[in-house]
C-alpha cells in the first residue's frame, strides 16, 4: 500500500499543473541564479541610458554591447549547464515489462538489479553474463533507489516499474540540436521580418547572390561557422562559462597561426609578424590556461570531478579553431561582406541541413541524472531534444527563446559594427569575454560557486589580470593600426594623382595593404 501511495503521488506531480514552469521561475528568481545576470542587465540599462546622450553615445553603443554579449553568454551556460531542468521527486515515465532482458529494460537499470540480487558492485565487469531472471525476481528490494513497482499488474506476468527523480537534473546536453534549432527559429524571425517590412520603406534586402563560387562561399561558411557554433554550446555542458569566455579570448592567436598555416600552402597571404602583438597573444595564451588549470584543479581538489571539465575544455579548444578557421576562410574563399541579414537569410538552411548529421549522431552523455532519465549511458542530441520537449516543455520554451536572443543580438553586433567600426567591435568583443570573468571574481555577491582556495585561486586572480591586459594591449594595437592605415588612406586621396604613385611604393604600399583584425570571432551565440 506504501508504494501505490508514492506512486498516486508521483503521478499527482506529474500531471496536476507540470511542475517545469513553477520551478523554472522559482529557479530563476532565487538568487543563485539572477546573480550572474546582474552585470550583464545593468549593462544593457546603462548602455541604452548613454547612447541617449549625444556626448556619450559612441561609449554607450560599445556599454550596451559589452550587456548583450554578455547576458548571451550567461544566458546559454545557465541553459546547458546549471538550469534546473527537472526537479528532484519529478516522476519520469513509467516502463510496463512481461520480461527481464536488455531488450526491455535499459542497461543501467537492469545491470543494477542484477548487482542488487547478487550481492555485487556496479559496475559489472566486461563480459559478466547476467543469470536468467524472470519478473517475479523483481521487488522493491532489488531496484534501486528511486525505483518502485505497482503491484498491481505483478500477477498478471508483467510489472510496472516507476521512476521518481532523486535528484534536480541539471542543464541539457543538447548542443548540436539547440544550435540547428537557433539556425531555423533565426530564419522564421527573417522571413517574419522580412514580411512586415515588405510594404514600408524599410524592406529587407538580402545582397543577391550572382555565381555558383559565391554559393559554395555560403556554404563552407555555413558549415564552420555552425560547427564553432555548436562545439561552442557543447563544452557549455561540462565547464564553466568562465572557463569557456576564458579560453575563446585566445581566438586572436589561432586564427594568426591559421592564417599563417595556410600562407605556406599558398592559400593565403603572410601576415606581417609583429613582435608585440605576437607576444601579447601568446601571453594572453598562456594567462588563459594557467586559469583553466587552477579552475579544474582546483574543483577536483574539491572533490568534482575533473574528467568533463578536461573533455570540456577539449571541445571549446576544437570550437576555437573552427572559430579561426572560420575568419581564414574568409580570406581564401573571398570576402562575401554579408550583413547579419544576409547571413540568416542564406546561411540558416545549409547550416540546419549540416548539423542534423550529428544531431542523430549518439554520443556519451554525462555523468549522473541525465543518464538515469534515458537509462542508457549513451543518446543523441535529438533523442534528448524529444524527451525533452516531452518531460520538461518549459526548458523546450527557454531553448525556443535562445533562437530569437541569438537573432537581437547579432543585430545588436550588426549596427555596433556599422555606427562604430568592424576594429571597435572586436576590441570590444575581446575585452568583454574576460572583463566578464574579472567583475566576477572581483564581485563575490555574483558567484554562484565557492572559489577554489588557495593557492588556486591567487593562480585564478594573477591569470584573470593578465588576459585581460595582454589581450585589450593587442586589441589597441590593433585598432591604432588601422587608425594610422586609414590617415595614410586619407592623405593619398588628398595628394595629385601624379603624386599617390611615388607616395605609395614599395615598402610603405605593402604596410598600407594590410589584412583586417583576426580578432573577432563573427559571435558565438
Amino acid at each position: 500500500m506504501a508504494n501505490l501511495a508514492d506512486l498516486s503521488t508521483a503521478h499527482s506531480m506529474h500531471y496536476h499543473g507540470h511542475p517545469d514552469f513553477s520551478s523554472m521561475a522559482i529557479d530563476f528568481v532565487e538568487s543563485d541564479t539572477f546573480k550572474p545576470f546582474i552585470i550583464p542587465v545593468l549593462g544593457l540599462i546603462i548602455g541604452v541610458v548613454m547612447m541617449r546622450m549625444p556626448k556619450f553615445a559612441d561609449v554607450g553603443k560599445l556599454v550596451l554591447y559589452f550587456g548583450a554579449q554578455s547576458f548571451m553568454n550567461i544566458f546559454m551556460g545557465w541553459v546547458f549547464r546549471t538550469h534546473i531542468t527537472l526537479p528532484e521527486g519529478m516522476a519520469l515515465p513509467s516502463r510496463t515489462v512481461s520480461e527481464v532482458s536488455n531488450r526491455t529494460l535499459p542497461k543501467v537499470l537492469l545491470d543494477a538489479i542484477v548487482a542488487n540480487i547478487t550481492n555485487r558492485t556496479l559496475p559489472l565487469p566486461n563480459g559478466y553474463s547476467p543469470p536468467h531472471l524472470s519478473v517475479s525476481d523483481i521487488t522493491n528490494q532489488t531496484l534501486p533507489q528511486g525505483y518502485f513497482l505497482s503491484s498491481r499488474t505483478a500477477d498478471a506476468g508483467s510489472i510496472t516499474i516507476n521512476h521518481v527523480l532523486q535528484k534536480d537534473l541539471h542543464g541539457c546536453p543538447v548542443g548540436f540540436a539547440l544550435t540547428a534549432m537557433q539556425q531555423v527559429i533565426s530564419f522564421l524571425c527573417f522571413i517574419i521580418a522580412y514580411a512586415v517590412l515588405y510594404p514600408t520603406e524599410h524592406r529587407l534586402s538580402p545582397k543577391p547572390i550572382k555565381s555558383k563560387f559565391e554559393v559554395f562561399s555560403i556554404c563552407m561558411f555555413a558549415a564552420v561557422f555552425a560547427l564553432n557554433i555548436a562545439l561552442n554550446n557543447t563544452s557549455l555542458e561540462y565547464i564553466s562559462i568562465a572557463v569557456n569566455l576564458i579560453i575563446r579570448s585566445c581566438l586572436p592567436l589561432t586564427t594568426f597561426l591559421s592564417q599563417q598555416g595556410l600562407a605556406m600552402l599558398g592559400l593565403y597571404t603572410f601576415k606581417p609578424c609583429n613582435v608585440k602583438e605576437i607576444g601579447l597573444m601568446f601571453a594572453g595564451v598562456v594567462c588563459a590556461g594557467a586559469f583553466t588549470a587552477a579552475k579544474i584543479a582546483g574543483s577536483a581538489h574539491s572533490g568534482h570531478s575533473s574528467s568533463n571539465a578536461v573533455l570540456g575544455v577539449m571541445i571549446c579548444i576544437a570550437s576555437l579553431l573552427c572559430g579561426s578557421l572560420n575568419l581564414a576562410l574568409a580570406g581564401v574563399l573571398g570576402e562575401m561582406k554579408l550583413s547579419v541579414i544576409d547571413t540568416v537569410a542564406y546561411m540558416s538552411v545549409p547550416a540546419t541541413i549540416f548539423l542534423s548529421f550529428f544531431c542523430f549522431w549518439p554520443k556519451e552523455l554525462p555523468d549522473g541524472e541525465w543518464r538515469e532519465v534515458f537509462g542508457s549511458d549513451q543518446a543523441s542530441n535529438w533523442q534528448v531534444l524529444q524527451m525533452v520537449a516531452k518531460i520538461a516543455p518549459g526548458t523546450f520554451a527557454l531553448f525556443v527563446l535562445s533562437g530569437v536572443l541569438s537573432f537581437v543580438y547579432n543585430i545588436i553586433q550588426f549596427n555596433i559594427v556599422h555606427t562604430l567600426s568592424p576594429s571597435a567591435t572586436a576590441f570590444g568583443g575581446n575585452f568583454n569575454k574576460a572583463a566578464l570573468v574579472f567583475l566576477t571574481l572581483l564581485l563575490p555577491f555574483l558567484q554562484v560557486h565557492a572559489l577554489p582556495g588557495s593557492p588556486y585561486i591567487y593562480v585564478i586572480w594573477a591569470a584573470v589580470i593578465g588576459n585581460v591586459a595582454a589581450f585589450s594591449a593587442y586589441s589597441y594595437l590593433q585598432l591604432k593600426a588601422k587608425e594610422e592605415k586609414a590617415m595614410k588612406d586619407a592623405r593619398m586621396k588628398a595628394l595629385p594623382t601624379d603624386e599617390k604613385t611615388s607616395f605609395t611604393s614599395g615598402k610603405e604600399l605593402e604596410s598600407c595593404s594590410e589584412g583586417d583584425s583576426s580578432s573577432d570571432d563573427g559571435g558565438i551565440c
